[in-house]
């Protein structure tokens, strides 16, 4: 989305206060007539606010949308300003509001919006959250889904942070709820987000977790993936051009440290002589796509988006290989996930069986078309990703991501066989750091034979004369 489209505030609409109340009268939000306790309720009575509050609008693909949430502006002391209330429902946005407004003549201007608006407490030549987004996605040269992936993280955190609550209302796609909230957490002024209160929200998010030992592992994982993809934003390679906006110091992840999340290494539960035995009963014959998925998977340790746009022409049935690297369809994950995968010859003797009939460029056949343009997560079998996960949970495999663990299983059986180098460059990964955390799983067992040691002298020469 460019400056230009992005969603903004009654802020930045050319029509005045007046004229944005005037207008949500019209539209029927409030009564056309006030009632008389309304009228003459002081302004420390949340009936005065009550036909105070108005929604902001925002503009999406050239239409002007107004937001659910009701908001209100408060002049004292010749400012003004407008305050998000964060809620629907009129009783509670018109208590709020008077809460705010007996601060500002309280406490002053600057402990209110400290309370009621922290994210709109700093500079004024401050960029906000969305300005500072705009910014890395058109200079920082990140692909789109990637950008997508950290930005969602970022404004997660955002959002927990100062407390921006879209409920349902956020997963709303098609009818502007989950632009609305969107909205709101842009209009943050990066200079807020200080890394003190983004170890806050880190330490209140493991604190949800409770004493239960497997969702506090689980808590420490999910909050270290959040801050890694948030925190890539606002590395030297991703701020490099950006030159028009003034960035805080410190930068909001400064000096926050990630959790020891304890280990993620991969441990086997998989026979592969009875996986193997009941793939190709089960799904040979009655379900080959699904099959072609399986050896994929368990025999060359190609991942899903690896599986799903595979063409014909990438596989050397020569000379056993297959080529994983860019195509009309397909972008490897990083540089280093391109590569030749070597593949057991009975491997690709029992595709071609299952592609003798099939005039298709792809190996899996599937009744969607490849869409390598779009930027969210796309699979054109994910169906057949999806029926083939069923069978694999059917048979025992627990891991969260069945599909992936014979990724992980594939190169445990490598690592057993030629070691971990040749592992990693099986599984084309960056760093033998990766391969070794994640994905092996020791397949032989190593033991200093102590028995040895412990024998007497007088025992093993009655082990030589036994019968």
């Amino acid at each position: 989305m460019n400056r230009a489209s992005q969603p903004h505030t009654t802020g930045q609409n050319p029509r005045s206060g007046q004229e944005v109340a005037k207008q949500n009268l019209v539209l029927g939000h409030f009564s056309a007539a006030r009632s008389t306790a309304e009228r003459r309720s002081p302004k420390t009575h949340k009936d005065y606010w009550k036909p105070r509050l108005e929604r902001h609008t925002y503009t999406r693909n050239g239409q002007l949308v107004e937001v659910n949430e009701f908001s209100v502006r408060i002049q004292h002391l010749g400012k003004r300003r407008s305050f998000a209330l964060g809620t629907t429902n009129a009783e509670t946005a018109a208590t709020k509001a008077r809460d705010i407004y007996l601060t500002v003549i309280g406490k002053g201007w600057e402990a209110a919006e400290r309370e009621f608006a922290p994210g709109m407490l700093v500079e004024k030549d401050a960029p906000t959250i969305g300005e500072f987004l705009s910014e890395i996605r058109s200079k920082a040269g990140l692909r789109e889904r990637t950008f997508k992936s950290y930005a969602g993280a970022l404004r997660r955190i955002v959002a927990d942070v100062f407390k921006i609550d879209g409920a349902n209302r956020k997963f709303d796609y098609r009818s502007g709820g989950n632009a609305e909230w969107i909205c709101r957490i842009d209009a943050v002024k990066l200079h807020a987000l200080t890394p003190g209160k983004v170890q806050a929200w880190k330490v209140a998010f493991l604190a949800d977790a409770g004493v239960d030992p497997v969702k506090a592992v689980e808590a420490k994982r999910n909050v270290n993936s959040f801050i890694r993809s948030a925190r890539s934003l606002f590395s030297r390679k991703a701020t490099k051009f950006v030159q028009n906006l003034k960035l805080p110091d410190p930068l909001p992840f400064a000096g926050v440290e990630m959790e020891k999340a304890g280990s993620m290494r991969y441990k086997s539960e998989i026979d592969l002589r009875s996986l193997f035995k009941a793939a190709r009963r089960e799904l040979s014959e009655k379900r080959p796509e699904q099959y072609k998925i399986f050896l994929l998977a368990i025999g060359a340790g190609l991942r899903r988006a690896e599986i799903d746009c595979l063409m014909k022409s990438q596989i050397d049935w020569k000379n056993s290989t297959i080529w994983i690297g860019r195509t009309k369809y397909f972008a490897p994950k990083t540089e280093d996930s391109e590569g030749t995968v070597d593949v057991d010859s009975a491997l690709l003797i029992e595709l071609r069986r299952h592609l003798r009939d099939d005039s298709g460029e792809f190996v899996i056949k599937s009744a969607h078309e490849a869409r390598p343009s779009v930027v969210w997560q796309y699979y054109r079998c994910d169906t057949e990703f999806d029926e083939l996960t069923e069978w694999l949970r059917s048979k025992g495999i627990t891991d969260n991501k069945p599909l992936h663990a014979l990724r992980k299983e594939f190169g445990s059986q490598i690592c057993s066989e030629a070691g971990i180098y040749a592992a990693k460059e099986s599984l084309r990964h960056g760093h033998i750091s990766t391969t070794a955390a994640h994905y092996l799983d020791r397949k032989k067992r190593t033991t200093l034979r102590v028995g040895h040691f412990l024998r007497s002298k007088q025992s093993t020469e009655q082990e030589k004369s036994a019968p």
